[in-house]
């Protein structure tokens, strides 16, 4: 499913991610990256989070399109791809509120663990001079 720039913006960005900042992270400094998904890259997408997010990594400083590299995609969306699906959804209405309450129910201790192995991949692909390395999402 791809979403456009403005729906990134205002569904996603402020009505998912910024909140974060005072649940998940408690008010401390944290770090917005995306994926190369045409809607993030997209100009006003990437102004946005200039003027809102604490420390913002623009387009032009992301790692490469390796899910390896992307905490998120590495460990998340497998999470919240397998919870969601659980069930089949006959309409996006249906699934669009599944992903939202399923987000919410995503332990913390699942996305800390997801963040937290980071630097262990980061170093995997330095390793590998950053070519091709297997990653296993469920190490």
């Amino acid at each position: 499913m791809r979403i456009g720039a403005r729906v990134d913006q205002e569904e996603v960005i402020q009505g998912v991610v910024k909140p974060l900042n005072t649940t998940l992270f408690n008010g401390q400094k944290w770090v917005s990256q995306q994926d190369s998904a045409p809607a993030h890259k997209a100009k006003t997408t990437q102004e946005w989070l200039r003027r809102h997010v604490p420390a913002f990594i623009s387009a032009e400083d992301w790692p490469s399109g390796s899910p390896a590299l992307n905490p998120p995609d590495n460990k998340l969306w497998v999470v919240l791809d397998d919870m969601t699906c659980r069930k089949r959804h006959n309409n996006l209405d249906s699934l669009k509120g599944s992903l939202v309450k399923v987000a919410a129910e995503i332990p913390l201790e699942t996305v800390c663990a997801a963040i937290a192995e980071w630097p262990e991949r980061l170093k995997a692909c330095a390793e590998a001079q950053c070519g091709h390395f297997e990653w296993h999402y469920y190490k």
